[in-house]
């Protein structure tokens, strides 16, 4: 069940296997007693979520998790658009266009992510939550579930609705007291392309309040970094797999599409066709609804940003995958994204200069560099030769 675990004694281990779309590189570790690699794994947010931290002190990591895991789960409840909490009542409320008094945690999510719908031309866009629901997303955790399209004319009526953040009217009273009141009978909230990332910032900030220096959060994929992986006295960066979305398809193609070293305080956000979908009639139906269509985006597999906040990255990856490689880097830089990596559904990797300079790939796909709204073309031979 969602937001369902139970807290497991930590224990110390040599290897890290991190899930879906990004995978944790193994590496030998010779732990010296005084430092130990500890993981946990717990469900929320729809997912799976790996917490990786390095200390000397075993109880003071045990408290660590087990901190970060109760608020993971709270916040799960808090945030999920349907199921029981303040955010689903919230939805209930919207239609009417009456003022609704919502908390300060619920309220600090508005500002920020409708700032970043705006700059992403609204391809991120939280207000759309009744066209993720006519598609059936919210169905599936759902493994009995029968999948079915939606009516085109159901879809095309919340598209002509436009609904939209900037619908919304948030006040702070006198009392700070926080009122959320719409414009709009179409806007439905679900922050799924963005409260991942929050809560990830919100759990670092939990590591740090134990102490904990050294430390990598994966949620499904989508990670942030504290500190190196130091051990045995020796520091390096965490060093992680980007998932090759390709291989889910042809399981002979390399599990890996490319590697990064993660360092302190950096976030790497993925969003892609092959993470949450259903089958209708041997068509494949993934969860990034495009806002101006009403329908799921076409042309792209995934999208991976590299960024110092984990929001941001989490919103700009739905934003770019939406967005295309014609439009990318007029997006990414709206949003102040510097490193981008894109995979189309032709295999063409599309990557800016910054996430060129830092990426080592490890298939031999097309490469296209994104620059100056110019695609400039670049062999994998030559891409790999100016990594070395």
């Amino acid at each position: 069940m969602p937001g369902s675990y139970t807290d497991k004694l930590l224990i110390p281990c040599c290897r890290i296997l991190l899930i879906l779309s990004v995978l944790l590189l193994p590496a030998a570790c010779h732990q010296a007693p005084s430092a130990k690699l500890y993981q946990q794994q717990l469900f929320a947010f729809g997912t799976l979520i790996d917490i990786s931290l390095i200390t000397d002190q075993p109880e003071q990591a045990q408290a660590a998790i087990n901190a970060v895991s109760h608020e993971f789960d709270r916040l799960h409840r808090l945030w999920h658009p349907w199921q029981g909490g303040e955010l689903a009542s919230v939805n209930r409320q919207l239609a009417s266009l009456q003022v609704i008094p919502v908390s300060e945690e619920l309220a600090s999510l508005i500002p920020q992510s409708s700032r970043l719908s705006e700059k992403s031309n609204d391809l991120f866009n939280p207000a759309i939550g009744k066209l993720i629901r006519l598609w059936q997303f919210d169905k599936l955790e759902d493994e009995n579930f029968n999948f079915s399209l939606p009516d085109p004319q159901k879809i095309q009526e919340i598209v002509n609705r436009h609904p939209r953040m900037s619908d919304l009217k948030l006040t702070r009273t006198a009392d700070n007291t926080y009122l959320l009141q719409s414009n709009n009978p179409a806007v439905s909230l679900d922050f799924g392309a963005y409260a991942k990332g929050v809560a990830i910032e919100k759990m670092l900030a939990i590591l740090k309040h134990y102490h904990i220096n050294n430390a990598l959060i994966n949620a499904g994929g989508d990670l942030k970094a504290i500190g190196s992986k130091t051990l045995d006295g020796t520091s390096t960066p965490w060093h992680i797999g980007i998932k090759n979305p390709q291989n889910t398809l042809e399981p002979v193609q390399p599990t890996i599409l490319a590697s990064i070293d993660l360092h302190d305080g950096e976030a790497l956000f993925s969003s892609g066709d092959y993470e949450r979908f259903f089958t209708v009639n041997n068509h494949h139906y993934h969860h990034i609804i495009d806002p101006h269509t009403g329908y799921p985006g076409q042309g792209v597999r995934a999208v991976t940003i590299l960024d110092s906040d984990a929001g941001r990255a989490d919103a700009a990856a739905t934003a770019i995958f939406l967005a295309g490689p014609e439009l990318a880097l007029d997006i990414a830089r709206k949003m102040d994204i510097k490193h981008l990596l894109i995979m189309a559904s032709d295999k063409r990797l599309y990557i800016s200069p910054d996430m060129a300079a830092r990426l080592q790939l490890r298939v031999d796909y097309p490469v296209v560099i994104l620059k100056d709204k110019k695609h400039v073309s670049a062999t994998q031979q030559n891409y790999t030769a100016n990594q070395k």
